[in-house]
């Protein structure tokens, strides 16, 4: 949780519910004063509560100063010493309000070193007309987990529209937007993991209008997740219709290495490889008793660009295996697949390709790209191994690649 959401949290938590420690008894008290970093929003000759995050020791002793105002400007900022001021400005524009304090004499150097007085910073916008727009804190979720997202707005008029829209995805992404986009509150699926960018618009029956943006990271939570997108990202058919639609279907496999592993394909299941066929819902039962080592497919993505995933979520087998397969081309031609590897971490270990990858006829003809293997270590991580045939992707038919022999064990 960021911005001001999370400094009132925080200041709930410290002083009315007197949150406590393991350790102690004692609420938990910050070091350090505290500002939040998101932008508050006001009216011209209006009264705005502020707030910063004060601690005990320090409170009837903060300092609260306007330091810097539009030109002209004679903005007023009161407070009784402790964690909240009433703010006035009497100015559109941009202002800086400071909130400090003496250190007290027998405080720890700590990360602050020798200073003698502790301070932080809040950012107040006015505006004298049109609606603002307030966006919701930050979240961080697992990627395809669904959340509620309620955009806010104020102003004197009523709003014409409200609108959300995804301004930034992770490369891969298909960027569908919040559902409904037309609604102040929302809901939100990230399909990869990263971070999504949403912004939301209001705009009032004058035409005026203002807009924020928030950002919902999607964090992977599994010991091994694979991510498949395939060029161009963004136009699938039930997404994007019309002439750019592209409802090429390329499928991502996942196989559990060993002697007797073999690849999937349509009718032709194994029960070693994880893929369209055997392993959505529930997934596929691989290792011992428990399903914490069985692999899933979240998304078989026939009708567009991915992304396709593949998780397990505690690796015991000593390799995987990733594969791409071009199932069907309906005309769509040749694809580039793009493979991200998360293990145990929501930053990338790697990433392969685009690789192309062709559709020829019927799916056993089609390209298999065999393209790296993944060695789960000690701790949690991962080794990743691309594999290639004479310094090019190992590429062959799947029909070809399910009876010649493999590449070898890494």
């Amino acid at each position: 949780m960021t911005g001001r959401a999370a400094l009132v949290a925080l200041l709930a938590a410290t002083t009315a519910c007197g949150a406590r420690t393991a350790l102690s008894d004692q609420a938990y008290e910050s070091a350090s004063l505290y500002c939040s970093d998101a932008l508050v929003t006001g009216r011209p000759n209006r009264d705005l509560a502020l707030v910063a995050g004060v601690p005990r020791a320090l409170r009837g002793r903060a300092r609260w100063t306007v330091v810097a105002s539009p030109p002209g400007s004679t903005a007023t900022v009161q407070s009784d010493g402790g964690e909240r001021a009433t703010f006035r400005a009497d100015r559109e524009g941009a202002y800086t309000v400071r909130v400090s304090a003496d250190a007290p004499a027998d405080r720890d150097a700590g990360d602050a070193g020798d200073a003698t007085e502790l301070s932080c910073e809040l950012t107040v916008q006015i505006r004298a007309a049109g609606p603002v727009a307030t966006c919701p804190a930050e979240l961080t979720v697992a990627p395809l987990q669904t959340v509620t997202l309620v955009g806010r707005s104020a102003g004197d008029r009523p709003l014409r529209s409200v609108a959300w829209s995804v301004e930034g995805a992770p490369a891969g992404s298909a960027r569908r937007p919040p559902e409904p986009t037309n609604a102040a509150t929302t809901r939100f699926t990230p399909d990869i993991a990263g971070d999504h960018r949403l912004r939301f618009r209001v705009v009032d029956d004058n035409g005026a209008g203002d807009e924020c943006v928030t950002v919902v990271h999607a964090v992977p939570r599994e010991g091994l997740r694979v991510e498949m997108s395939w060029d161009p990202p963004g136009r699938s058919c039930p997404t994007n219709a019309g002439a750019a639609c592209d409802d090429s279907d390329v499928d991502l496999h996942l196989l559990r290495g060993g002697a007797s592993s073999v690849w999937g394909s349509g009718g032709n299941r194994s029960e070693s490889d994880c893929y369209f066929a055997n392993c959505t819902g529930d997934g596929l039962r691989w290792g011992d008793a428990t399903t914490d080592d069985d692999p899933r497919l979240d998304i078989d993505d026939v009708t567009g660009h991915g992304p396709e995933n593949i998780n397990v979520l505690r690796p015991s087998a000593p390799y995987y295996r990733v594969g791409v397969h071009y199932y069907a081309s309906d005309g769509a031609g040749p694809q580039a697949a793009t493979l991200t590897i998360y293990c145990n971490g929501p930053t990338p270990v790697a990433r392969l390709g685009p690789v192309t990858v062709t559709s020829r006829a019927g799916p056993e003809a089609s390209d298999l790209w065999i393209a790296a293997d993944i060695i789960p270590l000690a701790g949690g991580g991962c080794r990743v191994a691309p594999i290639s045939r004479a310094g090019q992707p190992w590429i062959a038919p799947i029909s070809e690649a399910m009876r010649s022999p493999a590449p070898p064990a890494p």
